[in-house]
């Protein structure tokens, strides 16, 4: 049943005929922008390529396929168990044959591992409630997890050999405990508590509510059953797009820093150290990085995507969850798979980018002051659980700074306007649960204070390194403030697109830009849109938003009204901030807005729900069915590395793709296999590779490469002189510099500087092989006959690109 309240007159009105001519209307609308878009992407723009490939219709037949199956089994079959039995087997099949099962298991284990942990903890430490359920508990697992690891590297033991042993231990340990405590029987804990209460609601209620079961009737609605079974289908599957393609996906981000946490993170003592490099991404907040440790040292980088597959499969149910304080079960479910096809979250799922993650414990933080402002304010537990799963959001990403705190902070202020800041001490009412004063609401305050000394713990590695707790455009505010950032680091200014033009020129890029990430993803500025675009929601969601006004809404109680206020309060200073965002950001990445898809849908899904002509509200909802398709081919086409197609499929494997060794053959087939043996001796060995960006990164040891120094995410300045640079390298610690054959050419610094370097003996040759060199960094070296012999070496023996 639908949470709604019939008014005995609306607001507005209008005839039967004019609110079916309106619904119309928004239809024509809708579809004519489907239409628009898809010929722009599709037929005159980059993805008319893609869409024509042999790999791409033999991907949609898969899926098709998939999906057919999948509405079969949720349609047709009543059981839930043999539903869920009926998903592992056919998920099985697909990730075995698409060579990523051990990595989505693997990953699975190492999630219920964390939650588990903090499961524990909240339980026999904190003492928080069980019915919290396991979004506390995987908060409180991630920042635990965080905190041990910094601890660990801040002694010296935090090598990734030395966090797997403390993970298997540990988990070994939970698992006893778990045994132990389910071998008792608890009469403190209320049936259906734990586990099936544990995201706020029963996994198996809601899904058997979900799937049109009215326990009143004692009958199952056939129209609802196929309903939810459509939408579930749509979301599994639309995971298996992302998890079939997961082996050929890397993409540059996840190539450059993602998946070389072993290297990035770990050089034998921990966090820590000084690794000596000086891309900016390096100096990033890496609290998802430390999270995932224990896996980046595994043969595939699978194993740290499927992670981000499990968190995804994370924000799509906290969205649901959210969404049911606002509506229904079955809306919920529409909300849920509408998010499910949106390439600006989904296409998230298979990178080592951070934003996911942050998406996921932004949710949290919502839910969970969604929950404050429900239950009251003696139940003020919840808001402290928003703010812990506030400030781990700043250990993930620095954008988090900006959009995590816009949310919060409204939300503070909501509170103080609605005079709604927690009660402490006092008893409750009459039949509320939990007794007297504050228990179990004691340790949300320990749970509170955890997240800011993980916070402390993830900001120290980049003020021992930096100088500064926050890098990226946040420099310049804080050297302004009087900080000061360490050599040899730059500072980075905060971006302000086309500032130097005339304030009308501006406006008119800022609606062509705007345009374009509503509609039409192309151009230059629009790069890294289209990989992970969610515009188009958006300009739909405003289609609905303008519509749903014309109708009159059914009357909320207060405890309603009280959430919408305060997601009207949130949300347009939040759109605000996304707006002056995309005219500022100089580049656009569709997934800096992420959390905006999200509240903006949430946003107007709430108005069209509460609409009382069911005809009316029916026939806006059915949009959402061509735009989620829509959305799904879109999603099909763009990854973030423009590969197209599932990886091939294979029976005969380990259950993964080794890509380290994939990685090795390709750097022998490229002349490097003496050079690779040199360099994997010891992986504690740090070169500076000057080559293709981010490929010659894949080398088994701690690499930068050359644009990683001269970049706009590095330092210029460095290779100025010679002596600069010597400078730098003694600062690095660096043992080997590597060029690549074929890359330097004459006119460039980068080939002028290592001549210079290896003549004055700086550079000692030790390896050429079919035109790449490795030479050993020695800073005291000097001008000598030899140094000049070896000069005369180079330039017989390198292969510098060949220019026509």
């Amino acid at each position: 049943m639908e949470r709604t309240h019939k008014s005995p007159r609306g607001r507005r009105g209008g005839s039967s005929l004019q609110s079916r001519g309106l619904v119309l209307l928004l239809w024509v609308c809708a579809l004519g922008a489907i239409a628009y878009s898809a010929d722009q992407l599709f037929v005159k723009g980059i993805l008319s390529w893609h869409r024509q490939q042999k790999d791409y219709y033999d991907m949609m037949a898969e899926v098709t396929a998939l999906f057919c199956v999948f509405t079969v089994l949720y349609g047709l079959i009543r059981s839930r168990i043999l539903k869920a039995v009926g998903t592992v087997a056919v998920l099985s099949v697909f990730f075995w044959g698409h060579m990523v099962f051990l990595p989505v298991v693997t990953a699975g284990v190492y999630l219920a591992y964390l939650i588990v942990l903090g499961e524990f903890f909240c339980r026999t430490v904190l003492r928080l409630k069980v019915s919290d359920g396991a979004a506390v508990h995987f908060l409180c697992g991630s920042l635990l997890v965080i905190l041990v690891f910094c601890l660990m590297s801040a002694v010296g033991i935090g090598a990734i050999g030395y966090l797997q042993v403390f993970v298997v231990v540990s988990g070994i340990l939970l698992v006893f405990w778990r045994c132990v405590r389910h071998g008792k029987k608890n009469v403190e804990e209320p049936a259906g508590n734990g586990w099936g209460n544990s995201w706020g609601n029963s996994w198996g209620n809601s899904w058997k509510n979900s799937w049109g079961y009215s326990r009143r009737s004692g009958r199952e609605s056939e129209s609802g059953i196929w309903l939810m079974a459509l939408c579930f289908a749509f979301i599994v599957t639309m995971f298996c797009i992302q998890a079939g393609r997961m082996n050929t996906a890397l993409d540059f981000d996840s190539l450059w820093y993602g998946v070389r946490s072993r290297y990035v993170l770990d050089n034998g003592n921990g966090i820590y150290e000084n690794m000596g490099t000086i891309g900016i991404v390096y100096t990033y907040s890496k609290g998802w990085e430390v999270m995932t440790l224990p896996l980046a040292n595994l043969p595939s980088y699978s194993f740290l995507l499927a992670f981000n597959l499990w968190l995804t499969a994370g924000v799509i149910f906290m969205a649901y969850q959210i969404a049911r304080f606002y509506m229904g079960k079955g809306h919920s479910t529409v909300f849920a798979a509408l998010l499910a096809g949106v390439p600006g979250i989904m296409n998230m799922a298979i990178t080592t980018k951070t934003d996911i993650a942050t998406l996921l414990f932004q949710e949290i933080m919502i839910y969970y002051l969604l929950k404050y402002l429900k239950e009251g304010r003696r139940e003020w537990r919840y808001l402290a659980y928003g703010f812990a799963a506030f400030f781990l959001t700043w250990t993930l990403k620095p954008t988090a700074l900006v959009f995590s705190t816009a949310i919060l902070g409204m939300s503070v202020l909501f509170l103080l306007w609605k005079r709604l800041l927690p009660l402490w001490g006092g008893k409750r009412k009459a039949g509320q649960a939990g007794g007297k004063g504050n228990a179990g609401q004691g340790g949300a305050l320990g749970l509170f204070l955890l997240s800011i000394v993980a916070l402390t713990g993830i900001w120290a590695r980049t003020v021992i390194i930096t100088g500064l707790p926050v890098t990226s455009v946040f420099s310049s505010i804080l050297t302004k403030l009087g900080l000061e950032m360490k050599y040899p680091f730059n500072v980075n200014k905060i971006p302000n697109s086309g500032a130097e033009l005339p304030l009308g020129e501006q406006l008119v890029n800022f609606i062509e830009r705007a345009f374009g990430f509503l509609l039409r993803p192309l151009g230059v500025d629009m790069d890294h849109v289209i990989l992970a675009w969610g515009g188009f929601l958006l300009f739909i969601v405003l289609l609905l938003w303008i519509f749903s006004l014309f109708y009159r809404k059914n009357v909320e109680n207060d405890s309603e009204r009280l959430l919408s206020s305060w997601l009207n309060v949130v949300f347009i200073p939040f759109l605000i901030v996304c707006v002056v965002s995309l005219y500022m950001l100089v580049q656009v990445d569709g997934n800096y807005f992420m959390l905006l898809y999200v509240l903006a849908a949430l946003y107007v899904m709430r108005l069209v729900v509460r609409i009382s002509d069911k005809a009316v509200r029916n026939g806006l909802c059915g949009i959402l069915v061509p735009v989620m398709c829509f959305c799904a081919v879109v999603s099909s086409l763009t990854n973030w590395s423009w590969v197209v197609g599932f990886s091939p499929v294979s029976w005969n494997h380990h259950g993964y793709y080794d890509h380290q060794e994939a990685k090795h053959q390709e750097m022998v087939e490229k002349g490097n296999g003496q050079i690779w043996d040199i360099l994997a001796e010891d992986p504690e060995n740090r070169l500076i590779a000057v080559g293709d960006h981010p490929g010659v990164l894949g080398f088994p040891c701690n690499a930068q490469s050359y644009d990683d120094i001269t970049g706009s995410w590095g330092n210029v300045v460095l290779v100025k002189t010679m002596d600069n640079f010597v400078e730098f390298m003694d600062y690095a610690k660096t043992d080997y510099v590597y060029t690549e054959a074929g890359y330097m050419e004459e006119e460039q610094r980068c080939y002028s500087l290592v001549r210079t370097l290896i003549e004055y003996g700086k550079l000692i040759p030790v390896c050429y092989e079919e035109g790449n060199m490795l030479a050993r960094v020695d800073i005291d070296g000097e001008y000598t006959e030899t140094s000049r012999a070896a000069l005369t070496e180079f330039d017989k023996c390198y292969i510098k690109k060949n220019v026509e």
